[in-house]
């Protein structure tokens, strides 16, 4: 179901998002001679002074809230590079705009039902990786819980993760296409717009990240990323939902097909990790309380069989860490904790969960004690909240969600 947080926040982005999928749709290239719209490098955004892709050309590579001389002088334009793009008629990004999508080819406004309400109508240009950034203005999406859905004190450490700053809500991190992370904490302004804050750029270099929980003995939360040559970083939490120095814990992590923080596993107190390798076995690293971790447990194999681990915190409500694992058909399977870094039998999941939508496992999302789990669906990203028993109840829209192929949610 919708609630009516989420109805008020979507209203003034779905027109938006609307408009740009028509567009997108629309906007296919027309033809043009090869000697005209092949003055436009591969991998540029460019634009005409005239139809046919004719006159002067310039290459556009940043937003441009307003054109100086291209003002109403835009008659063809070629999008050869990875970019979002939108073309506003008015300065600034105002009035009516028109989207168009990575990759796209040339456009000739000059002609055509729907370019010719364009030609020489250009007075500012946004460019971004994301088409929510695009549409929306903003490169972080939009996330916003109120006020009263804040955990309750006391609860055991097992359930007490997703909160990077201390404030008793749950937070969210999102790194986008170009490789920024954001720190989103939830909080907005009076207008529903969500606040993001910049942690950093570079994390496209990352191949895994995971985070959950406390893993120094700090009292705050902590991430966990693997580089592209296998090594993985402990990133300590300074409490405000950025990052200290990092501090290697190991190389060889390229064997992992999958990494997830997952909690306190063997009820020592610490947090533990798990690592899924190539060949489908399933492995616990128990934590030493120092951000690094003991000899590995063996689970168990044959997890190849699953596409996809989330460490949910505890999911039934007996206090001990939980897995969950999608497999190939779907399915959405809660394996138990049993508090010797192993799992009791599974129990199946409600609701079909795709292979192409991440299940993300974000700790309590709307303040009730209990730990739920969130995917997106096209555009929205739907939170299913824990029931305390193990079961979790219907879809709950919780914000906008971007399908750009390098942006990642945890």
């Amino acid at each position: 179901m919708l609630g009516t947080t989420s109805a008020r926040r979507l209203i003034g982005t779905a027109t938006a998002v609307a408009a740009s999928l028509a567009t997108l749709l629309t906007a296919a290239p027309q033809a043009a001679a090869a000697e005209n719209y092949d003055r436009c490098p591969a991998g540029r955004l460019c634009v005409f002074q005239y139809g046919d892709f004719k006159g002067k050309m310039e290459i556009v590579s940043s937003s441009r809230p307003t054109l100086g001389i291209w003002n109403n002088s835009i008659s063809s334009f070629v999008n050869n590079s990875d970019l979002y793009v939108a073309m506003a008629q008015d300065p600034e990004f105002g009035g009516e705009h028109y989207y168009i999508s990575p990759h796209s080819g040339p456009n000739d406004l000059s002609g055509g039902t729907i370019g010719r309400q364009w030609d020489n109508r250009i007075s500012s240009i946004r460019v971004a990786t994301t088409d929510y950034e695009v549409t929306q203005g903003v490169p972080w999406m939009e996330w916003f819980v109120q006020d009263h859905e804040k955990r309750p004190a006391g609860l055991p450490a097992v359930a007490q993760f997703g909160d990077l700053n201390n404030d008793g809500r749950p937070d969210l991190l999102e790194r986008a296409d170009d490789g920024r992370l954001w720190f989103l904490s939830g909080i907005g302004d009076a207008d529903w717009v969500t606040k993001g804050k910049l942690v950093g750029g570079g994390w496209n270099a990352m191949t895994q990240l995971t985070r959950h929980g406390d893993y120094n003995g700090d009292g705050k939360e902590d991430i966990y990323a693997r580089d592209r040559s296998g090594v993985l970083w402990f990133y300590p939490g300074r409490g405000d939902g950025t990052f200290g120095d990092r501090v290697k814990v190991g190389g060889g992590w390229n064997s992992m097909r999958e990494i997830s923080a997952a909690g306190d596993l063997n009820g020592d107190g610490r947090r533990d990790l798990l690592a899924r390798d190539t060949s489908g076995v399933l492995w616990s690293y128990p934590g030493n309380g120092r951000g690094v971790f003991g000899d590995r447990v063996k689970v168990g194999g044959g997890w190849n069989v699953m596409n996809q681990l989330a460490s949910p915190g505890d999911l039934n409500g007996d206090g001990k860490a939980d897995l969950v694992a999608r497999d190939g058909s779907r399915n959405l399977w809660l394996y138990p904790g049993n508090g010797r870094s192993n799992f009791a039998g599974r129990t199946k999941l409600p609701y079909a969960w795709p292979a192409d939508a991440p299940v993300l496992a974000t700790g309590d999302v709307n303040g009730d004690g209990i730990s739920d789990l969130m995917r997106p669906i096209d555009s929205q990203l739907f939170a299913y909240f824990g029931d305390g028993r193990g079961g979790l109840g219907s879809p709950y829209a919780d914000m906008l969600w971007d399908t750009a192929r390098n942006v990642r949610v945890f």
